[in-house]
């Protein structure tokens, strides 16, 4: 894992389920049943972690399934098969900046 300011990337999903107990984990997945905004990420001393899957084939299908109370999704269009990952994780951390007020920007 290494850390930029306020903000951790850790390279595989395990790495926050083996060692993040305390933390919250949510799996952004186009079959998620519930809507990235109607969650609160204000705390900004609660860790909140977001997990994207590949462009292609998102998350691992079991990995998510076992998790499915933490799936969230991001609306779009049902002509549209998934978002470019970059502008996903791009639309769900903004939202959670958003509700922390902007933390350390200006």
């Amino acid at each position: 894992m290494f850390t930029h300011h306020q903000y951790s990337y850790l390279k595989h999903s395990s790495c926050i389920t083996e060692t993040q107990t305390n933390a919250q984990v949510y799996l952004i997945e186009t079959y998620g049943t519930r809507n990235y905004t109607q969650f609160d990420y204000s705390d900004p001393n609660q860790q909140i972690y977001f997990l994207f899957g590949r462009e292609t084939t998102g998350l691992p299908q079991a990995f998510a399934q076992a998790r499915a109370e933490q799936c969230l999704r991001i609306p779009q269009s049902e002509h549209i098969r998934s978002l470019n990952l970059s502008n996903a994780a791009a639309i769900v951390l903004y939202e959670a900046l958003r509700q922390q007020s902007f933390p350390s920007l200006t």
